[in-house]
């Protein structure tokens, strides 16, 4: 089986302190690059996949209370502009192939099996390094 290159290249994003408005710029930066995306006529569920791919790759190079403050400010602003999308975009097919059951927009959330995860991966990048 082969590897997909993206899953593992270096995130590309930076953020130098994480603070609950730099968080919120990166969530806001996000939906915009979706929305020129689909615009653009690229597949909604692949951008936000491939988005999700890079906010777990940045999660693996955070130290755990960095990693639970990111998760936190994360999970709440992507909240926030979800709500906000909603509320804009009210229309949602009640029935047919378009048809998103309630609560399930399609939207990534970051729970605690990917903190988890996160955690995981940093803790065994820092034994790798640390030899």
């Amino acid at each position: 089986m082969q590897t997909d290159r993206r899953s593992v290249e270096r995130p590309r994003i930076v953020l130098p302190v994480i603070t609950r408005e730099s968080v919120r710029e990166l969530v806001e930066n996000e939906a915009a690059h979706l929305r020129s995306a689909v615009a653009a006529g690229r597949n909604h569920y692949q951008v936000r996949l491939d988005q999700h791919d890079q906010i777990v790759a940045f999660m693996a190079t955070l130290n755990p209370v960095d990693l639970e403050r990111f998760s936190a400010f994360y999970e709440t602003e992507a909240a926030s502009v979800r709500a906000a999308a909603a509320q804009r975009d009210s229309w949602r097919p009640a029935s047919g192939p378009l048809a998103v059951p309630g609560g399930q927009a399609g939207e990534m959330r970051i729970g605690p099996w990917a903190v988890a995860a996160a955690g995981a991966v940093a803790a065994m990048a820092a034994v790798i390094l640390k030899r």
